[in-house]
């Protein structure tokens, strides 16, 4: 058993990268009454690069709007100011990760895992109807981030984790070596980040069966990330073997509504990694 703690190891992250101004500014603009959305619109379109990806975002499958959005303006009169900071944290997610990445996982296989549970979590989040489906995109993207923070700080231990197998699932390795797992890790970053809770505790609680049985934004997350594992490691795991059916109940999802989910990522993961500039 290892001696890092995954506060430590978060805490070591978060000074090495810390949230871009423009994420901090845009939550303190939200949660200011005496700012409105021409404020934040006016904000972001001081970074025309910033402008361009949000609005790419924006007219991703993610929305799937009828029209094309072609302002910043537009965009958050649609869309809303809580998804156009989530939009912004997705784009800022891009930027942590080419920050951490690390030779010692394969990254090709970090990336995609990660936009397959974005893509799933928000898919399902959708069909369950949950108010504010956006930020699941944002849940699932960043639910796997402390395997970049560990492979870059303790890169022995991270190459241990790596050698999962049909027997033992990565979570449970990770526990097994590291004595927690690598999403405890990313909701402390989170945390760290000052990020809203919403968004950090269900990636805290996500490996926990009761916890997911007991909260529908856990069980969405808890799904996706074994999801999305299935997906990159289709040689040794399938969806319906690491995804417990009574999450799936609690949700009153099917298991067609999971493989419904799970097409909508593998047909739009490679669209979605052009757009956030993952290679």
């Amino acid at each position: 058993m290892s001696f890092i703690h995954p506060i430590d190891i978060a805490r070591v992250a978060s000074q090495s990268f810390a949230l871009p101004d423009i994420c901090v500014r845009i939550r303190s603009m939200l949660d200011d009454d005496k700012s409105d959305l021409e404020d934040i619109s006016r904000f972001i379109k001081l970074d025309p690069s910033l402008s361009s990806k949000l609005l790419k975002l924006a007219n991703s499958p993610l929305f799937r709007f009828e029209s094309q959005i072609d302002s910043i303006a537009k965009a958050i009169n649609i869309i809303g100011g809580e998804a156009l900071y989530n939009l912004v944290m997705a784009e800022t997610a891009s930027s942590a990760f080419e920050h951490f990445s690390s030779d010692v996982i394969d990254l090709r296989r970090f990336w995609l895992q990660s936009i397959y549970a974005a893509l799933v979590a928000k898919h399902l989040a959708k069909i369950v109807k949950i108010r504010g489906s956006e930020r699941f995109f944002l849940l699932g993207l960043l639910h796997n981030l402390g395997e970049l923070l560990v492979a870059v700080q303790a890169p022995d231990l991270a190459i241990k984790c790596c050698k999962y197998d049909k027997k033992t699932s990565p979570w449970k390795l990770q526990q097994q070596t590291l004595g927690f797992d690598y999403a405890n890790c990313s909701a402390k970053l989170m945390e760290f980040w000052q990020l809203p809770s919403q968004l950090y505790i269900p990636v805290m609680d996500l490996h926990n069966e009761n916890k997911a049985l007991e909260n529908k934004d856990v069980a969405i997350i808890y799904i996706a990330a074994r999801a999305s594992v299935a997906m990159a490691h289709s040689d040794l795991y399938s969806a319906n073997q690491l995804v417990t059916p009574l999450v799936l109940k609690h949700l009153n999802l099917e298991h067609e509504d999971l493989k419904d989910a799970i097409k909508f990522a593998t047909m739009e993961a490679d669209g979605m990694l052009g757009i956030m500039k993952f290679h």
